[in-house]
Parts: structure tokens; C-alpha cells; sequence
């Protein structure tokens, strides 16, 4: 540690699954790590849209197996490995033999993810996640608040890559009302729910709310966004004329467009990177006090965010943020100030070159 050195260092970091809006996320850090002096290698297994174009060095097509792995550490001359596998994708035995590989070679390797478990109250397994620790060099979390879990005698390995996505601003050249007669929406405030509608984001609170307060009402709407809805809720809305399902988006204008028309944006289960395209676009946030991911660090309560306990003051929260114009104002003020101060790309790559400094000479490189 501290040692001097004049050549770029090369940064192997093991991702089982490269999803389609992480290839612009890692483009960006790759640039960003070059003029610092590392030179990022991906080497992942699967990749969920392969027409993005990755500007990335990347490993692809070579099964991550023990003996891979080595020829990979010699061949390609690595200096530090950041570790955000799975242990069960892609196997506990390749996870465990590729640290004490990595340990074995004297290479400096950093885990990189949730640093607890993410459900409430597991003791048991927070102490298998800290046990794991102690074959890390460095720490990588998703946000500070995983900090608290994690013993004290880590403390000192962590830095933080708060989880972000790649947003950019949209030249969007209509207007909320010529957007709205586009997407054949006649609601003047707009409560939109995006993401994966899964069991966990809860999404049957809102539709109880919704239909019992808002039904076929002149004033509010409901936009939903995301595949997966279930089979019941897409019965329970049909035939409801303030209730706008589009089905899967995909397209970064046509998303851009939808948060553009929206006054709220509600979730009352489980909240992860929605968090930030909300944040993004000046949207207050309203959910329920439950398992989030580590987006919810950018929530402040009362400030940018409603968190209920209980759908009943859900319920409240919608009416009171929804008709109160001021209110909703200031809080979208505060969401976007957030999302500027916490959230940006640079926020979340600082996380990945404080980490690598400590290790290497920091003075090694902004000269590209």
C-alpha cells in the first residue's frame, strides 16, 4: 500500500450479468477510471442487451471457472480485483476458490454490492455477510446506510459507489397538456408507478386506493409502467378510465416523456433505482415503510419523500401531496437537489477510485 507507480493499473471486476442500462453506466467509469490511471476489465457472463455498445474492455464467451479465472489474473497482468458475483450465480465453489486465489497471488481484491442482508432482522445471516469480510481487502457499498451493519473492524475498508443510473436530460420539445393528448391521457394530476411489478412492489395498495378514491375521477390519474403486473390487477383496472397501463418501456425519450407528465410518483412496496429517475425529474416520492433497497437512502421523509406505515396513511399522503400545489413544489425542489448532490455518476465512481487509492499512489494518474 502507498507504493509508488508510473503505469496504468489493470481493475478485473467479476459481473455475472450485465443489464442493458448498466453498459452506459460502465462506459462512463471506465473513462472515468482511465484518467485516473486504472484500466477497467469486465469480464461478465451474461449480457441482456448485446446491442449496446460497450467501450469497456470486457472478458465475455469464457465459463468463469477456477481455471479461467487464473489464466485471466496472469494473462492480463491484473492488479486488484473488484468482486460483485453472487455466491450462488455463479457457484459458492467458484466464489470461494476465486478469493483465496486472488488472496494466494497477494492480489488486492474488493467486494463490491449490498453489504447486508437486505431483509429486516437476520441476525444470523448479517454475521455470515461480516464473517465473509474478513478475505476482503477493501469494501464497496451502495449507499451509507449499509454501513451501520457491517463490525467496526471494517469500518475502515469502506467506501461508498451510491447506486445511481445513467439519467441525462431529455430535449423534450412538447408540453405536459400536448403530451398528454399524445398518450391519450385526460388526467390533470398524474400519480405514476414504474419498475418491475412484482409481489414485492406491492402494487395491489395502490390499486385499493386508487379505485376506492379516485375511481373514473375528472381529476387524478394513474399511469403504470413496468412488465410483470399480475394477472388480477390487470383485471382489477380494466375498464377503469383514469388507470393508463402502457405495458414495458424501454425507450430513455419515451420514459423521459411519461416522468415529465407525472405529478407523484408512488410505490408502496419495495423502492430501488425508480428512486432516482423520480428524483430526476423533480417527482416527489410516496411508499410504505418496508424491505427497500439501498436507494431509499436518498429519501427524506417529509422533505422529499412521504413514508407511510400503513396503507390507510398512504392513502392520506396521496390526497394531501397530490392537491397541495405548494407543497408538492418544495419537495420536488428538494428531490431534484438531492439527486444532484448524492446521486450523479461522479457521486457513485468516486466510490470505485477512493477505494483503488487506497492501494495504489494516488498521485499516479489524472495526467490522460
Amino acid at each position: 500500500m502507498g507504493k509508488k507507480w508510473n503505469k496504468m493499473k489493470n481493475i478485473l471486476l467479476l459481473y455475472p450479468d450485465m443489464l442493458f442500462y448498466k453498459v452506459p453506466i460502465f462506459n462512463k467509469l471506465s473513462d472515468f477510471l482511465e484518467h485516473r490511471g486504472y484500466n477497467l476489465i469486465i469480464w461478465y457472463r451474461h449480457i441482456s442487451d448485446p446491442n449496446n455498445e460497450c467501450s469497456f474492455n470486457f472478458i465475455d464467451g469464457i465459463p468463469m471457472n477456477l481455471t479461467n479465472y487464473s489464466r485471466v489474473l496472469k494473462e492480463k497482468k491484473i492488479d486488484a480485483v473488484i468482486n460483485i458475483l453472487f455466491k450462488s450465480d455463479p457457484g459458492y465453489l467458484f466464489y470461494t476458490a476465486s478469493v483465496l486465489r486472488t488472496k494466494a497471488l497477494n492480489i488486492p481484491i474488493i467486494f463490491y454490492g449490498h453489504g447486508i442482508d437486505k431483509q429486516k432482522d437476520q441476525m444470523w445471516r448479517n454475521i455470515m455477510y461480516n464473517l465473509t469480510y474478513f478475505s476482503f481487502d477493501g469494501i464497496i457499498l451502495y449507499s451509507p446506510a449499509e454501513k451501520a451493519k457491517l463490525w467496526k473492524r471494517f469500518h475502515h475498508m469502506i467506501t461508498f459507489a451510491n447506486n445511481t443510473l445513467d439519467m441525462q436530460q431529455m430535449n423534450i420539445q412538447e408540453t405536459k397538456t400536448q403530451l398528454k393528448t399524445r398518450y391519450k391521457i385526460n388526467s390533470p394530476r398524474i400519480i405514476l408507478t414504474t419498475g418491475r411489478l412484482q409481489g414485492r412492489k406491492k402494487i395491489e395498495v395502490l390499486s385499493e386506493i386508487f379505485i376506492n378514491e379516485y375511481k373514473n375521477s375528472p381529476d387524478v390519474g394513474w399511469v403504470i409502467v413496468g412488465p410483470d403486473l399480475s394477472d388480477d390487477l390487470k383485471s382489477s383496472i380494466k375498464g377503469i378510465k383514469n388507470i393508463y397501463y402502457l405495458g414495458p418501456v424501454y425507450e430513455k425519450l419515451k420514459m423521459a416523456e411519461i416522468f415529465s407528465m407525472a405529478d407523484l410518483y408512488c410505490v408502496p412496496g419495495a423502492l430501488g433505482l425508480g428512486i432516482i429517475e423520480a428524483f430526476f425529474w423533480g417527482l416527489p416520492v410516496l411508499t410504505m415503510d418496508v424491505n427497500h433497497g439501498p436507494e431509499a437512502f436518498y429519501l427524506r421523509n417529509g422533505s422529499n419523500s412521504l413514508i407511510a406505515k400503513d396503507s390507510k396513511e398512504l392513502k392520506q399522503m396521496i390526497s394531501d401531496l397530490l392537491f397541495d400545489d405548494k407543497k408538492r413544489v418544495a419537495f420536488s425542489s428538494n428531490a431534484r437537489k438531492v439527486y444532484r448532490e448524492e446521486a450523479t455518476l461522479d457521486k457513485m465512481f468516486d466510490g470505485f477510485s477512493l477505494q483503488l487509492n487506497r492501494f495504489f499512489n494516488e498521485s499516479a494518474g489524472t495526467k490522460h
